[in-house]
C-alpha cells in the first residue's frame, strides 16, 4: 500500500480573474510554473480558459506532483512569487483520482 506522502497528487485550482487581467494573469502563471516546475516532485501542469465571457471562473490550473508534500514544500518555497498577482482569487484543491473511463 502506497503511503500518503508519496501517492501522487493532483492540484485543482479554479480561478477568479479581473475583468481586462486576463492576458496579465497568463503571463504570471506562465512565469509561476516555470519556476515551479524546477521544483522537486513537479510532473505537469495545465491551463485551461473558459471562452465564455462573464465566467465566474475563467480559468483552471490542473497541475500533477509526485506527492502532496512535493507541492506543499514548492509552494513554500516560491510563496512570494505565487502571490505576486493580486487581480486574480484562486481556489486549490487537492484531488484523488477515484474513477476513470479509458
Amino acid at each position: 500500500m502506497t503511503s500518503p506522502q508519496t501517492t501522487p497528487a493532483t492540484l485543482i485550482n479554479l480561478f477568479e480573474v479581473h475583468a481586462g487581467a486576463e492576458n496579465d494573469f497568463i503571463e504570471w502563471w506562465e512565469r509561476s510554473s516555470k519556476l515551479l516546475s524546477k521544483e522537486p516532485g513537479f510532473l505537469d501542469a495545465t491551463l485551461h480558459q473558459n471562452p465564455q465571457s462573464g465566467a465566474l471562473f475563467q480559468f483552471i490550473n490542473v497541475a500533477h506532483w509526485e506527492s502532496a508534500e512535493a507541492l506543499d514544500q514548492a509552494r513554500a518555497k516560491q510563496k512570494e512569487t505565487l502571490q505576486s498577482f493580486s487581480s486574480a482569487k484562486g481556489h486549490p484543491g487537492m484531488y484523488n483520482i477515484v474513477s476513470s473511463y479509458p
